[in-house]
């Protein structure tokens, strides 16, 4: 579908109805290290991919810092649009990382998705993932490479790596002969690995034709329920926290910035591993309105 960041960022400006409502900031300030912050900010919120990992290489530093916000006594967690995995396997992704984040603390689009969908219900549920991470659960589940796939009740799109563009035709004629929910796990178009970038779900689902896209139902950044369930935890452990004592971290205007600005949060734009690597961020905020409290080239 995008075989760039650049590609996937014309692609998002092309969809503003579909995104929350662009509260964005006058200007933004840049700042050297996340911990410049430590005075202003309660709560960090990080994304994962681009801010404190690429693909499956931490970024140098980043678990210094973590380590430094914990100290200063500040309240750390990941905000993270992966849906692949369950919590188990992102803990353990993590730790293998050098991150010592607990369950508690990341926050999946997938979690967050899985709450709201009635998992023991009788409707079939189409599932776009890898084999490796199928579902155990009581309702009916069929794959893509089953039978049944195509005639199920509902679908739920985990993972850009189990589709392609073929399935994609199939798909959107199979909605239009019989409309569908299609609960998205993860709302991303793309995700910057070390070389090249991966397609996600939102790719195939944030796209689709406009008679078909109020089917779609999402989860992750840049939506609201993600940030809500954020906002659960943070009572939970905080009380009330003022919106722009909480800072959201991400590496992409579209989701993490857009997202964080539009709750009324501190946000907090990385440059240079993720999205924006490699490209002129002052046009790309210029060009999306979507404009950061503050940029940093690394956490």
């Amino acid at each position: 579908m995008f075989s760039s960041p650049s590609e996937a960022f014309t692609a998002y400006l092309a969809i503003p109805e579909r995104l929350p409502q662009n509260n964005g900031q006058q200007a933004n300030r840049v700042i050297q290290k996340i911990t410049d912050l430590v005075e202003h900010i309660d709560v960090f919120l990080f994304d994962a991919y681009g801010v404190l990992n690429v693909g499956s290489s931490p970024i140098s530093g980043a678990c210094e810092q973590i380590t430094k916000l914990r100290a200063a006594g500040k309240m750390v967690l990941v905000v993270t649009n992966a849906a692949t995995q369950n919590k188990p396997q992102l803990v353990e992704k993590f730790q293998r990382l050098g991150y010592d984040f607990s369950e508690q603390e990341i926050i999946s689009s997938r979690e967050v998705l899985m709450q709201a969908i009635d998992l023991s219900g009788s409707k079939s549920l189409g599932v776009i993932t890898l084999d490796e991470f199928r579902l155990d659960i009581e309702r009916p589940c069929f794959y893509p490479q089953d039978p049944e796939f195509w005639q199920a009740e509902e679908f739920l799109f985990l993972s850009g790596q189990a589709w392609n563009e073929q399935r994609q035709q199939r798909f959107v004629q199979a909605l239009r002969a019989q409309p569908r929910t299609v609960w998205v796990g993860n709302s991303d178009l793309i995700a910057p690995l070390e070389h090249g970038v991966s397609q996600e779900p939102g790719s195939f689902t944030l796209t689709l034709p406009d008679d078909l896209y109020p089917l779609v139902r999402c989860y992750g950044k840049p939506y609201a329920p993600i940030f809500e369930e954020a906002l659960k935890r943070i009572g939970a452990q905080r009380g009330t926290i003022p919106a722009k004592r909480i800072a959201m971290i991400g590496d992409t205007l579209h989701t993490d910035i857009l997202g964080g600005n539009a709750q009324g949060f501190t946000s907090v734009l990385v440059t240079q591993h993720g999205f924006l690597r490699g490209l002129d961020v002052a046009e790309h905020i210029a060009r999306s309105q979507i404009i950061p409290d503050f940029q940093l080239a690394s956490i």
